[in-house]
């Protein structure tokens, strides 16, 4: 095996953890992002009946184990390792190790899962070269980066899951992988083999137009569709200081610090203005001839960073957001009544009951604008997976990681008896899911799901009495009871100001009829971006950072560009090229 590779690409790999993909990131902010879960009524009682799960079966015989619940006759053990959670707030005397995920595992299938350690997201990476060189790989291997993951595959080290899948998935998995139209398993696929479960992204995370609803009614101003409705709000806003912030205080549009143009689903980013341009910065686009190119070095993006600048010159944009370094200052920012608007995606409304509390007049609503010469929102497309779950080779139960995905969903979603019970005490505590599960941050969600749930929120808001259909769960309508509490009473401390503004405000808008998605061609890491990667994006940030204040001109997007090919750009491009070519 090419051991040496392995580890160069795992160590090189740190400074990507974080970067698998341009969107669909399941980082800081995956509990927001984790939506109320919807399925079918599974077949899991009967599943559990024919498989020995249910308490009162007998004994299993091999047939019933290659079945999503199928209990195993004898115990089985499976060691695994996990990327450790800051804070996971569990309840008292229970950790990742011991809790009842871990317990109903046990219980219900007859496994023993083994955490033989945990890191923080770097150190995990270390961790896992000197397990992959040693030969110590745990069974159960979560990847957070492709190249890492397909570099397992080339040297033979991970298990085919493919009749595992086939056999042990249950309804609700396949069921919302079917939702991506098998999008998120083809890349865990090689010469028509499975060697991963993927964590899903959910759909519809791009940013869309937050904007102070009360300031456009004080002013008397309509809702923004173009970009030049944008910019005369943003000016109405500053020059009429209808927040009462005094002169000079009021900020247009707040924007992201480090990356104010940083791709698919940037909170604070200007993307927005570069897709109504058919421009897509940092995602791998194909143009007509099938030539793959990136999209931060396309000609066209000079009107988009004209027109950026322009907006930054006139003050339209916040004059200061280059200093707005710190953690967590852009919320702080819009959270301090400034601000007017921003581009964001639907849970951002989250982030905002504080500014409800300080300000209860403060009112958003979320916007599909800019709309471009046609009247269609254009907008980028997240990965459909963004991490990996897989399987040392040699283990003897591959099948067993796809039991536990069944369980832990099913468990959580209440459609295994006591579930919801069980987990109770967990969400009471703030219990942070990747925590629990000793699968870790590997998502499974309907492709749709957020949109489908602010619309659910919206017909029952009408007169409560919507049901929802065959795939709601108690925990939806939870939800929706939640944002009726907010309309009926405004108050702005309940969990339903949450529900409403974000769920239903900032969801029902994302499948609009003017809405256009744009797909990336490639959404992954290569074998070479461990090798450039970082020092190209480090390049690209900055050329957005002086471009948009003005330390550079307009011209130096050419000299960015020609930078960015010789320092690895076009070997990138030829390796995705190649990987997009090798699915034809």
């Amino acid at each position: 095996m090419k051991i040496k590779r392995v580890l160069m690409l795992l160590a090189a790999s740190v400074m990507l953890v974080t970067q698998l993909a341009a969107c669909g990131s399941g980082g800081a902010d995956s509990e927001k992002e984790v939506e109320s879960p919807k399925t079918q009524p599974s077949e899991t009682e009967n599943e559990a009946e024919k498989s020995g799960a249910s308490e009162d079966a007998g004994e299993t015989t091999d047939s019933d184990i290659m079945t999503p619940f199928g209990r195993y006759e004898e115990p089985v053990t499976i060691t695994t390792a996990k990327v450790a959670i800051t804070n996971p707030h569990f309840p008292e005397g229970k950790s990742s190790s011991d809790n009842v995920t871990i317990d109903w595992i046990k219980e219900k299938l007859n496994v023993d899962v083994d955490i033989l350690w945990e890191a923080d997201g770097s150190e995990y990476i270390n961790k896992l070269s000197l397990a992959i060189t040693s030969g110590g790989l745990p069974d159960m291997i979560f990847v957070s980066d492709y190249s890492m993951f397909k570099t397992l595959v080339e040297n033979d080290m991970l298990a085919d899951l493919t009749e595992a899948y086939e056999k042990c998935a249950g309804n609700y998995m396949k069921s919302t992988f079917d939702s991506y139209g098998g999008k998120n398993l083809e890349p865990c696929t090689f010469d028509g083999k499975l060697y991963a479960i993927p964590g899903a992204s959910l759909g519809y995370t791009h940013d869309v137009l937050w904007i102070r609803k009360d300031w456009l009614d004080k002013l008397g101003l309509e809702e923004p569709k173009t970009l030049e409705d944008i910019k005369n709000i943003a000016r109405e806003f500053i020059e009429k200081d209808p927040g009462g912030n005094g002169a000079g205080n009021t900020i247009g549009i707040a924007v992201n610090a480090t990356q104010p143009v940083g791709g698919c689903g940037n909170y604070g980013g200007l993307e927005p203005i570069f897709n109504m341009l058919g421009v897509y910065p940092r995602q791998w686009m194909e143009d007509e001839n099938g030539q793959v190119y990136y999209g931060s070095t396309v000609p066209e993006m000079k009107e988009g960073l004209q027109i950026a600048r322009d907006m930054y010159d006139e003050g339209l944009i916040d004059k200061s957001f280059v200093i707005r370094t710190n953690p967590g200052e852009l919320s702080a920012l819009i959270n301090s009544n400034q601000v007017g608007m921003y581009f964001g995606q639907w849970w951002t409304a989250f982030e905002r009951q504080d500014l409800a509390k300080e300000h209860p007049e403060s009112d958003w609503i979320a916007v599909n604008a800019p709309l471009d010469e046609e009247g269609k929102f254009k907008h980028e497309e997240p990965s459909p997976a963004y991490n990996f779950l897989c399987v040392r080779k040699g283990f003897e139960h591959p099948e067993v990681i796809v039991k536990i995905l069944n369980l832990e969903q099913e468990m959580a979603r209440g459609y295994m008896e006591g579930g919801t019970e069980a987990i109770a005490p967990y969400k009471e505590a703030g219990t942070n899911w990747v925590a629990w599960y000793p699968t870790g941050d590997i998502n499974l969600e309907y492709y749709d799901i957020v949109p489908k749930t602010g619309h659910y929120i919206a017909e029952y808001l009408k007169d409560n009495s919507f049901a929802g259909d065959e795939l709601t769960t108690e925990q939806d309508r939870t939800s929706w009871k939640y944002a009726q509490e907010y309309v009926n009473t405004k108050d702005v401390n309940s969990p339903g100001w949450g529900e409403y503004y974000a769920r239903y405000i900032g969801s029902t808008i994302l499948d609009s009829e003017e809405c256009v998605g744009v797909p990336s061609v490639y959404y992954y890491t290569t074998d070479s971006s461990a090798d450039y990667k970082a020092d190209l994006d480090k390049l690209e940030d900055e050329m957005y950072l002086k471009i948009i204040t003005g330390e550079e001109d307009i011209d130096y997007f050419d000299e960015f560009v020609e930078t960015w090919n010789a320092l690895g750009g076009d070997i990138l491009i030829q390796e995705v090229q190649q990987a997009v070519d090798s699915k034809k």
